[in-house]
């Protein structure tokens, strides 16, 4: 009865109000995701249409997912069984609206999506992250800007390669096991354990990384808790990433009758790199050296220089009496997420990129992060003027890390290619006619293939997707990962016209053609008659195929 009166006084008077409910605001962790997304999409397409980049290796992916759909057979297995296949999943939707939207596969915008979106997890992350550590709102800040705006972390989040996808495993794990140490939430272990099955699915360094992570969670509960719980909780980490590799090995075993093909393929890792096209000085010094491997891989970390005063730091603070021993993970983990590097470097197959060690980045903030909550409470307790000395002197160190990130890439075997890619960037200067344009010497090819559409070309898409993916009609050629290539390789009359073959030197060695054919290029098979060569690039030429082939 009340409440009838009380509408029927409000409707009379008119002047008395209820009062609205506030809008409801979006958490902080939207924000941050929000804000972070738009900032990288906007750098992808300034890099895209601004300066003409293009990541060749994330090209390669979004051609892969390219092949799934678009091929003259369209299936799964297209996506290759060398490489992690995740990256190439996630950009499948997008690639979808090539028929409508070309430029999401020839331009790489469905990589440089996908990056985006997850670089913006890896900032949301680790601000999660700090939050937990308790630390001051102006210190927690400084590292979160300093980490979204590192030169090699905006890269990485707009160029559609995986290793910023790989980070934000990284984080996504850290948040997870993280969050179960400090509230024992088997929802936040669950959920480090996807994203470091996901990290699976991105790179291979998962592996040794994860590894670490659960020996450190274990040791981490070791005489805290009950037996069951720290080895349960060990298990549960693990049960995800060990399912993701079986997966992996069944589908290499199944499709390509080997379990380890994605390490014994002509096109993996090992091989390239045998080819001697990737080596350095620095790794040519490494090659089969303990000390030198482990300073080669070392001296990355001046990435983010003020790791190498956070970790020693936080090893030993983590061996206190009734430490906090959240930090054996990050430590645990700062050392898991390069020790295939270190493998590689040490057997002499690892590339000259400097991408490989992006992870010394996000490791060292948290790492920083994780120590300056340490000190805060000791700090909060000295007089003003020494709180704000003390801020404004660790503001400064924060920020040196990411200046110093871009002066390290200036250092030739820290910063290749992507120094000069940052500088470049910065001065406004366009990469089109550059030589890492994986498209600058290639449109002679697809021109000509374009003027003969009714030409069909065996082409192997390990070296070749440059020309696949641009020219008009993808079903012209007969591609790797089709189901007659290798018969069509090797008895091509009457169902190709032509076999596009790279000069056979470094990496195009591995070239389906140049493997079965050695001396195809050079003019020395009678049953192909030259149409047309391409120098440049790869050298391509152009071979018809004759009525006296196989």
């Amino acid at each position: 009865m009340y409440d009838i009166v009380n509408d029927v006084s409000t409707a009379v008077n008119p002047t008395e109000t209820t009062a609205l409910p506030h809008p409801r605001r979006l958490p902080e962790s939207a924000w941050v995701f929000i804000s972070s997304l738009v900032f990288y999409l906007t750098v992808a397409v300034y890099l895209v249409y601004g300066e003409h980049y293009y990541a060749g290796d994330a090209l390669s992916r979004v051609a892969n997912a390219y092949y799934v759909l678009f091929s003259q057979n369209p299936h799964l297995g297209a996506i290759g069984m060398v490489w992690n296949p995740l990256p190439s999943v996630l950009e499948l939707p997008i690639v979808a609206l090539h028929p409508w939207f070309p430029q999401v596969v020839t331009q790489g915008l469905a990589g440089d999506a996908v990056t985006a979106v997850l670089g913006a997890f890896a900032v949301t992350h680790l601000n999660a992250i700090l939050r937990t550590f308790s630390l001051p709102r102006l210190w927690r800040w400084a590292l979160v800007l300093a980490f979204g705006f590192n030169p090699l972390v905006v890269l990485y989040s707009a160029n559609g390669m995986s290793d910023m996808m790989w980070v934000a495993c990284i984080l996504g794990t850290y948040r997870g096991v993280l969050g179960y140490l400090e509230t024992g939430s088997l929802r936040r272990l669950i959920s480090g354990a996807l994203w470091l099955a996901a990290g699976f699915g991105m790179r291979y360094e998962a592996v040794p990384f994860g590894a670490c992570v659960i020996a450190a969670l274990m040791a981490a509960q070791w005489g805290r808790t009950e037996r069951a719980q720290w080895q349960g909780s060990g298990v549960l980490l693990g049960a995800p990433i060990v399912f993701a590799g079986m997966v992996w090995i069944y589908f290499n075993w199944m499709l390509m009758k080997d379990p380890l093909y994605f390490l014994n393929s002509a096109y993996s890792n090992l091989a390239q790199t045998s080819t001697g096209a990737y080596m350095t000085r620095g790794i040519v010094a490494a090659d089969h050296h303990v000390l030198g491997a482990l300073l080669y891989v070392v001296r990355f970390g001046f990435f983010y220089w003020p790791l190498f005063l956070a970790w020693p730091l936080a090893l030993g603070l983590t061996l206190r009496r009734r430490a906090d021993r959240r930090a054996l993970v990050l430590v645990a983990g700062t050392v898991g997420a390069e020790l295939l590097e270190l493998a590689l470097v040490y057997q002499g197959h690892l590339g000259e990129w400097d991408r490989y060690f992006l992870e010394f980045i996000p490791n060292g903030i948290v790492l920083t992060g994780w120590v300056l909550s340490q000190a805060w409470p000791w700090l909060s307790r000295r007089w003003l003027v020494w709180r704000g000395m003390a801020l404004a002197v660790v503001g400064a160190l924060i920020l040196s890390g990411s200046v110093g990130t871009y002066f390290a890439l200036q250092h030739s075997e820290l910063g290749h290619p992507d120094g000069q890619v940052i500088d470049w960037a910065l001065a406004g200067r366009s990469m089109k006619s550059t030589a890492d344009n994986p498209f600058t010497e290639d449109q002679t090819v697809i021109d000509y293939v374009d003027q003969h559409p009714g030409m069909t070309i065996l082409a192997d898409t390990f070296t070749d997707w440059p020309v696949v993916i641009r020219a008009k009609h993808l079903n012209q050629f007969v591609i790797t990962s089709d189901y007659d290539f290798e018969a069509i390789l090797h008895n091509p009359r009457g169902r190709v016209s032509a076999f596009l073959v790279p000069e056979p030197l470094g990496v195009a060695t591995l070239n389906a053609i140049n493997r079965a054919y050695p001396n195809m290029w050079a003019g020395g098979v009678s049953w192909v008659r030259l149409l047309k060569s391409f120098p440049g690039g790869l050298n391509y030429r152009l071979y018809q195929v004759l009525p006296s082939a196989p």
